[in-house]
Formats: structure tokens, C-alpha cells, sequence
């Protein structure tokens, strides 16, 4: 199978959804500082940001590896993936919202179907996005602002997953009244 087929697109779709369910769980099932700095460690909408930027990340790591005599530019693979790494939660976020603009009661066993869809959806539209950006010039200051994004991205999950600030967007909404 090539990297850049669109059969693989779909196949890849449903690994991230493996990778982004397995990290969903992992610290749930072991509880330890490691798991928690790239596993949600509630509900949140902001953990769930951190859950799919990490299963991005390990994504691009896998794909690496088994397609590396592929990989024409090496570059191109990196940054591209790190800027669709950058992006996926906004698209989950956006499309999780859908259900709510449609469906406003709340029902455990539709959210969670429906958050699967999600992911999956979501990830085929990030491996559109993505083959563009690998049409891309990037630029040294493009390249620096994707780095820079990323760092920043990785600190921010790590201190808040060990402080939580007041935001509702870190509020696990299980716990809610």
C-alpha cells in the first residue's frame, strides 16, 4: 500500500481512531504520571485536544517508520504532519459540535458512537488537508512557527494536566450538575 493512496487514507483513518481510543483509555487503566502527560486525564474538551494531537504525533511516527523508503521528502513528511498534528483538534472540536447543533439532549451512548464517527471523519479530512500542505513551500518562518506551535502545544498539555485552571474547556463535564 502506498502512503499517499487514497485506499490508505481510509486505513489510516481508522488507526488514528485505534491510537485515539487506546490513548483515551490508557490512563484510565494505568494511572501514572507517564500515561498522564500524553493521555487524557478526564473528560474535557481541552484533554481530548491533547488525545488527538498525541495520536497524531504517534500517527506520523508509525507512518514514518513503515513508509521511510517512500517518503520522497523528508521535510515535507515532518512538517506536514506536524501541522496536521497542530490543526486535528480544532476539526474534531468543530464537527463534535454538530451533534449539539442537531441533538441537544445528551445521551451517553450516542455521544460515544458519535464521537468515534468523529474521529474518523475527522481524521480523513486532516489526511486531505494534509496531502496539500505536502504541496507546500514552507517557508524558515513557517517552519519555525509550526516548531514553535508544537513546543508550545506540549508544554500547555503538560502543565495543564497538572494544574487545571478555572476554564470550562478543561471542565470534565461528567462531573458537572
Amino acid at each position: 500500500m502506498e502512503l499517499n493512496s487514497k485506499r490508505y487514507m481510509y486505513v489510516r483513518s481508522l488507526l488514528l481512531l485505534g491510537i485515539f481510543i487506546v490513548l483515551h483509555y490508557l490512563y484510565k487503566w494505568f494511572p501514572n504520571i507517564i500515561f498522564s502527560l500524553f493521555s487524557p486525564i478526564n473528560e474535557s474538551v481541552f484533554q481530548h485536544f491533547k488525545n488527538a494531537f498525541y495520536s497524531y504525533i504517534i500517527l506520523t511516527l508509525i507512518e514514518y517508520f513503515i513508509f521511510r523508503k517512500q517518503i520522497q521528502d523528508k521535510n515535507k513528511f515532518f512538517f506536514s504532519h506536524m501541522l496536521s498534528a497542530i490543526i486535528i483538534s480544532w476539526f474534531i472540536f468543530i464537527l463534535f459540535l454538530t451533534l449539539a447543533m442537531f441533538y441537544g439532549e445528551r445521551y451517553f451512548i450516542v455521544e460515544i458512537i458519535y464521537a468515534q464517527i468523529v474521529v474518523y471523519i475527522t481524521a480523513i479530512l486532516v489526511s486531505i488537508f494534509e496531502q496539500e500542505f505536502k504541496n507546500l513551500e514552507f517557508s524558515k518562518r513557517f517552519k519555525v512557527l509550526i516548531i514553535v506551535l508544537s513546543i508550545y502545544l506540549v508544554v500547555e498539555f503538560t502543565v495543564f494536566t497538572f494544574k487545571l485552571p478555572w476554564h470550562d474547556v478543561f471542565a470534565d463535564p461528567y462531573l458537572q450538575p
